[in-house]
This record gives structure tokens, sequence and C-alpha cells, in this order.
């Protein structure tokens, strides 16, 4: 059975549809099984919300139209703020059951309008190109005549000194030719979006690599659930094209994987390992890995923010700032680790006080041991940039900086429970009785997203900011914890 009125297309809907038409079907026939957005993506909206806002400011005398649940209220609305000739944020216009709503419409003259999409992002990606066109194709059907497209970004090379200053911290950048060849398209897409959502069957689409672009799709879970849901093909390392050959031919686990399956050498490794089910171990690959080690022993470990709009002086937009660490200091082998950590209040820049702290921690030898290294050399890099006074002491401290990454990410090490992963959060429960499961923060970027939360947000009580800057601390000790009992499960092995 169809549906009985046609809906109306919107432009994030439109965007959806050239991804896949099978979301698209989803979103207006069965938007209840399709997953709840995740906190990761939530912060993502909320943060292009927040430069949006931050937009406006360069459009004095802006008209803000407040959303209406239903089209054609809110294209009428729109249709009588432009009559003012004044900038309009939020107008929404209707052509064809299409319905855009634009960011910024900018009066130029005799009726003439330039758009501009603001994006959190800090370059143009196609998919705004094709966002941009499906708006001008609405905007013109209803009789506005649009001059010029725009995306506006967040520039990247802008340093905060002070208030934020919008006309430094947004560049934009004129995509009117690019959306000028797109447009002829738009109309046959829509056409054929808005007939697919009547149907009352939903597309057979397969999986495949479109599936991640240009962004992950949020109906991977539903799309998925013929997989088995550990070991499965998509799980392979480096994968390609490769898992989706495989599902074409009813190999749906790593461990059904044929001995022609055409693999890499750590693809042989793991469908060897899902097969008995026990772990690949390189003794001599990892006895020279520990041999690395002296000493006393540093395992680091930051959590970090980056906004898009700079929240400390000496800050560009996306740099990663170290708001909090943990640091467990193994003297000699065997002892029992000392933890030392700290956790920013927020109100002032972290950097000088973290890095400040760390010197007087760190000594002058022994390894410096972080998972995934260059994340926390790259935080520290970016802080001595600013804090020159740091710049010869970070340069002797990368010297003995080793990464633990490297042995299960050279396969030196690979357990099948860690499903193709060879991050931590996957590492350690694979090889120790410890893991993340039970805490309420168990990864990084929530990590990032409550902080932030609870630091510049407004109205947290502060019961909750305590409950949550407890979580964080007993999550980021964990990392550190976690990474001697991995050195001694990796000792153990060569013993």
């Amino acid at each position: 059975m169809k549906m009985k009125n046609t809906p109306f297309l919107s432009k994030s809907k439109y965007v959806d549809g050239l991804k896949c038409l099978k979301l698209l079907w989803y979103e207006y026939n069965r938007r209840e099984e399709i997953p709840e957005t995740d906190d990761g993506t939530t912060a993502l909206f909320e943060q292009g919300k927040a430069v949006g806002k931050l937009a406006h400011k360069l459009f004095p005398g802006g008209i803000l139209l407040e959303r209406d649940a239903e089209p054609e209220k809110q294209a009428e609305k729109s249709l009588k703020a432009a009559s003012l000739g004044k900038p309009l944020f939020e107008a929404g216009f209707i052509f064809n059951r299409l319905y855009a709503l634009a960011d910024i419409l900018l009066p130029v003259s005799g009726g003439v309008w330039d758009l501009i999409e603001v994006k959190s992002a800090t370059s143009v990606k196609e998919v705004y190109c094709r966002d941009a066109a499906f708006q001008k194709h609405v905007y013109e059907g209803a009789g506005l005549r649009i001059r010029k497209c725009y995306i506006m970004y967040v520039n990247n090379q802008y340093v905060r000194q002070g208030d934020i200053d919008p006309e430094r911290l947004l560049t934009k950048e004129d995509i009117t030719r690019q959306v000028d060849a797109i447009i002829p398209s738009v109309e046959a897409n829509a056409q054929q979006m808005l007939q697919a959502i009547r149907e009352h069957t939903c597309p057979d689409i397969k999986i495949g690599q479109h599936c991640n672009s240009p962004y992950p799709c949020p109906l991977e879970s539903v799309c998925r659930d013929f997989l088995p849901r550990d070991g499965n093909v998509l799980c392979l390392v480096s994968p390609g094209k490769r898992p989706y050959e495989l599902i074409e031919k009813g190999i749906y686990s790593i461990s059904d994987i044929p001995g022609d399956g055409g693999l890499n050498e750590k693809q042989k490794i793991q469908v060897e390992c899902h097969k008995t089910g026990q772990p690949h171990i390189n003794k001599g690959g990892i006895k020279q890995f520990l041999n690395t080690l002296k000493y006393p022993l540093y395992f680091l470990d930051f959590e970090t923010i980056a906004p898009a709009i700079p929240a400390y002086d000496n800050s560009r937009p996306y740099e990663t700032i170290p708001f909090q660490y943990s640091l467990h200091i193994v003297r000699k082998e065997g002892m029992e680790p000392e933890h030392h950590s700290y956790l920013a209040p927020g109100n002032k820049d972290p950097r000088p006080e973290i890095l400040k702290r760390l010197k007087q921690l760190l000594g002058n030898s022994g390894s410096v041991i972080a998972y995934n290294a260059a994340f926390e050399k790259t935080a520290m890099r970016k802080a001595v940039e600013i804090y020159t006074e740091y710049r010869e002491w970070l340069k002797l401290i990368e010297e003995r900086v080793i990464d633990l990454l490297t042995p299960f990410r050279s396969f030196l090490y690979y357990h099948p429970c860690q499903e193709g992963s060879a991050s931590i959060k996957n590492v350690l429960p694979a090889m120790t009785n410890s893991g993340y499961s039970y805490m309420e923060i168990a990864e990084g970027g929530t990590a990032s997203i409550e902080y932030s939360r609870i630091t510049f947000g407004e109205d947290v009580p502060e019961e909750e900011r305590q409950r949550i800057l407890s979580a964080l601390e007993k999550y980021c000790a964990l990392d550190t914890k976690g990474m001697i009992e991995i050195v001694d499960e990796l000792r153990k092995l060569c013993r």
C-alpha cells in the first residue's frame, strides 16, 4: 500500500537519498527502526548550530525565522520576510514538493539574493555543492532569483585572541559554478526519490563501500543484521572492497574465508585466529619490542577537546587541546605503579599547567609509553608552539616515547576477540580481564563531549558535574592502568 499523500522532500533528505534510497525510504516509512543518533553525531550537530549562530553576527539586521513544523507555513512566513529586503536566516521555500531552508539568504539588489550555506568544516566538500544545488533549484522554482552560491566555513588558521572574531574565524567560497553544473540533475533525482518513498516495499540496496560515504550511515546496524555479530568479514583489516566481494559469494564470517581468498599477510593471520579461536603470538617480535622499554616506565594518556570555535586564547579551530592526563609510573620491574593525574577546571587554558606538571613528573630518563603515541605527541607539540619555553624539554621527551600500539598494529599479537581492531578498547579485554564495558564514560569521544558539556555548557547541575568529573578520572586512569596490564601480559607470553 502506497502513501496517500506525497510528502515533502527536504534538502537533508535529498542528500540522504543521493547516498542511499534505502536510507531515504526508511526515514519516511520506518523512521522508528532507525537507531537513535549517537552522542558523537549529536555533538557535531550542536557544533554546527553554534557556528551557524556565529555566522548570523556577520549580517546585522538579519531576520531569524522561527521554524514551523509545516513547510507551507514556513514558506508563507519566508515570502513575507523576503519582501523586507533584509538578510534572512532559516527562510524556507517550496517547489514541486521539494522544501529547503537556507542558512542565510543575503539580499543583493532588485529582488536578487545570494545563498550562503554555513558549515562547521574547514573546507568545501562535494556534498555541500549538491546540497546548495538542491536549494537553488527550490528557491528559483519558488520565484526567487539567486545570483551567487557560497559555502561559509571555518578558517582553521584563525588564532583566538580575546573574544571570538566571526569575520576572521569564518571564510566563504564561491561555489556557483559547481552548483550550476549540478542543477540539471536535481529535479530528476528528486522525483526518483519521491517515487521511491511512496513505494510499499523498500529498495533492495546491498551494503558496500558507499555506506560510509560521504558520512557514516545511521542505518548501518539494520542493513548488516544478516551478518554474524562477531567475526564477520567486515572486521578484516585494511578491508577495501574485499569484504563486499566475499559477501556477494555468501561468505559472511572471517572463519569461513577459504585459503585462496586473495588476502594479505595480516588478513591471513586473522583468518587463522578466527578459525582456531586462538591468538597469534610472534614471540621474537614481541621480545624485540619489549627490549626497547627502559625503566622507569611512564604510561601517559591524554583526554582532549578540539572545538570548532576555539575555547581558549592562542588556539585554533579544531586544535587538539589536552584537558586531562593520567600518568602511571613504574620505577622498576615488579614495583607497584604510582598514579598521577590532572583534570583541568575549565576556566582557563589547561595547557601551561599540564606542561608544567609533566615536566616535573616525567624525569630525565626512562620510556614514556602511550597507546597510539602520535596523538599524545601532537597534543604536546601544538601546546609548545604557544608555550615555547617547553620546546627543548619536549624534544628530549619525544626521544623517549614508545608507542604501545606498535606490536598490535604490526600483528605481533592478534586475538580473534579484537575483531580486527588494534585499539586499546579491543586489545585490553582480549588480553586481560579488564575492559571498559562497565564504565559510564568508555571512550575518548564521549570524554571530550562530556567535558565540554559540563565546562562550557549552561545550567549543568553541580551534582551532575561532579559525577561526570569522577567518571572522567576513572576512564583516563583505566587507559594507563590498562597499558601496564598489556605490557605485563606481553612479558608473560615471552617467558
